[in-house]
Order: C-alpha cells, then sequence, then structure tokens
C-alpha cells in the first residue's frame, strides 16, 4: 500500500509540474475538440446557403515581425482626458485593432465620438472570457465602478474559441461554475480539471454525428460563458449596462464545411434572443445598422491571419452604433 502511494504521489507530481506541457500538446495536436469526432461525420455539409466569398487577401509569413506590426502595441486606454463615466471593451483582434492604427481603431473612434474614456481589454487571438482575465490583471483603473457601458464585439470565430482545450481549462469556472466545496477542491488539482475539460468538450461534441445536437451544446456552453463572465464584470462594475456586437460578414471559403456551418449557425441563432431574455444585455447586430454583412472591401488587403477589418469598416460602423446605443 505505501509503495502504490509512494508512486501515484510520484505520478501527480509529474503531471501538475507539466500540465501546462500536456495541456498545450492536447490542444495543438487534436486541434482543441477534433479528438472527439471523426470529422468526416461533420464535413458532409451544404455550405451553399451561407454567406461566404472568394479569399483574395495576401497572406504574409506569420512570425515575430509581423505579429508586432498588427497586434503588438498596447493599447488598453484612450480618452483618459474625458470626465464622463468610463466604457470596457472586451473581444477579440477586431476590438483591439489588428493591423491598424490607433487613431482608426472601434475604441478610439468610440471614446472620441462619446467623449468618455475607454478601457479595450480585447487582445488579438481572444474572446470574452480573456478579456476578463487581461482586465482582472491590470494595476488598479480609475473610476472603473462607475462604468456605464460593457461592450462586447463577436464574431464567428469565438465559439470555436470557447471549445479549445487550452481555454477551457484556463476558464473552467466561468463556462462551468461551482459552488461545491469538494468540487472547488477537486479542480485546484490540475489532472482533474483537464480531465473534466476533456469531458465537458466530449459530451458537447458527440451526438453520432449530429450536427444539430453539436449546435445545440456549443450554444449553451456560450451563453453560460458570456453570462457568468457579465456577472464577474458587474461585481467591478455594478451598475454598467453590457451591449454585444455581432460583427456581421461574409466568411472567407478558406474555412472547411463543419467550421462554417457552426459559425454561420451560431452567428444566426436564437442562442442571443435567449441572452437577452435572460439578463439586462442588449444584442445588436451590424447588419440591422448598416443594412450589408461587411464584405472584402471592408477587410485588410494584407495580414497574418483571417481577414480583419479595415479601417473603414469602423468608420462606418462606429458612428452609427454610438448614434442610435450610447447618445
Amino acid at each position: 500500500m505505501l509503495v502504490l502511494f509512494i508512486i501515484l504521489s510520484i505520478f501527480n507530481f509529474f503531471i501538475d509540474k507539466n500540465i501546462n506541457f500536456i495541456r498545450e500538446l492536447i490542444n495543438e495536436k487534436t486541434i482543441g475538440r477534433n479528438i472527439f469526432f471523426r470529422e468526416d461525420k461533420f464535413n458532409n455539409q451544404d455550405i451553399s446557403k451561407y454567406e461566404i466569398e472568394e479569399t483574395t487577401v495576401k497572406e504574409l509569413e506569420f512570425n515575430e515581425e509581423n505579429l508586432s506590426k498588427f497586434c503588438g502595441e498596447e493599447r488598453i486606454k484612450f480618452g483618459t482626458n474625458y470626465t464622463k463615466n468610463p466604457v470596457i471593451v472586451l473581444g477579440c483582434s477586431y476590438a483591439y485593432g489588428h493591423g491598424l492604427k490607433r487613431e482608426q481603431t472601434f475604441p478610439y473612434l468610440l471614446s472620441e465620438l462619446t467623449k468618455r474614456p475607454v478601457y479595450n481589454f480585447a487582445e488579438c487571438g481572444s474572446d470574452i472570457q480573456e478579456s476578463y482575465n487581461v482586465f482582472r490583471n491590470q494595476d488598479k483603473i480609475p473610476n472603473i465602478s462607475n462604468a456605464e457601458y460593457i461592450i462586447y464585439i463577436y464574431m464567428h470565430d469565438h465559439i470555436n474559441r470557447y471549445l479549445s482545450v487550452d481555454e477551457l481549462y484556463n476558464n473552467y469556472e466561468l463556462a462551468f461554475p461551482v459552488s461545491n466545496k469538494i468540487q472547488v477542491n477537486l479542480l485546484k488539482i490540475p489532472l482533474y480539471k483537464l480531465v473534466c475539460v476533456i469531458a465537458r468538450i466530449n459530451k458537447i461534441v458527440m451526438g453520432g454525428g449530429n450536427i444539430n445536437l453539436y449546435i445545440n451544446n456549443s450554444k449553451n456552453l456560450m451563453k453560460n460563458i458570456i453570462i457568468n463572465t457579465y456577472k464577474e464584470f458587474k461585481k467591478y462594475a455594478p451598475n454598467a449596462k453590457m451591449i454585444i456586437i455581432l460583427y456581421d460578414e461574409k466568411m472567407a471559403d478558406m474555412y472547411e464545411p463543419l467550421r462554417i456551418t457552426l459559425d454561420s449557425e451560431i452567428q444566426n441563432s436564437d442562442v442571443w434572443d435567449e441572452i437577452e431574455k435572460e439578463t439586462d444585455i442588449k444584442v445588436v447586430r451590424t447588419k440591422d445598422l448598416t443594412g450589408f454583412l461587411f464584405d472584402k472591401n471592408y477587410k485588410l488587403k494584407e495580414d497574418i491571419a483571417d481577414w480583419h477589418p479595415n479601417e473603414k469598416a469602423w468608420k462606418v460602423l462606429t458612428p452609427l452604433f454610438v448614434k442610435k446605443y450610447m447618445i
């Protein structure tokens, strides 16, 4: 018995010390969730009904120099000289302003048009959960408790990020809040937490190739994440109103049918109506403001990743949004 205890202790020590490597290896080798099903069960999808267009962007090499150029500048604070109650911006590279100058980005334009301080916690490759982590790790932010708006820009790829092993591991409690003390303590054990993450993803994507079940499970996960993260923000800014902006765009044809189907169905699903009914969150679709989906004319001509909004997109959208929802 003693020998077994010693062996288990050594094994657990090794796992705990290498949990980050193990987690990243699983995430990389399986592309997040794909270990749990055979893609050919899902990829026989007819995507003709979805708005997609040919990829014409000049793809640049993904290296440190280009990454720094497109996503390397710190863009946390805008308009700190304004005295009105501040605005918090959440999201990914779209909200951050990938490939744009500071004065061309959504947070900067938002600050200039509303004459408010804007705190931008969006980062390239992230989403609402990661924005919350950036927010928590910031030094004290002036007047943040008086924030009047929390604005989250959602783009179609976020659902894929919510389903990655790596991100669910880092943000498990936001996706699946736990109040049971035993479970809380068990989740402090890295290996146990990793097993829970894998089991959760497995349950979401399984279903014998049933794409509708997969989409429905994914919607529920996303709704949990958005609502629970919003509750965490409200602890810091209790009177803030949250607005989710759904960035409606024509998707590039480079993606596999499964991803196009999932992303498009989530983007246009009733989950957003459910979120509005269950909370005081307001959901805004960009196509309702502009009257069109953003196409290649509103995307960067050169990029290191997927197409990103160019300065024209934000110049068109931001004034329309501010006029209708913030003034």
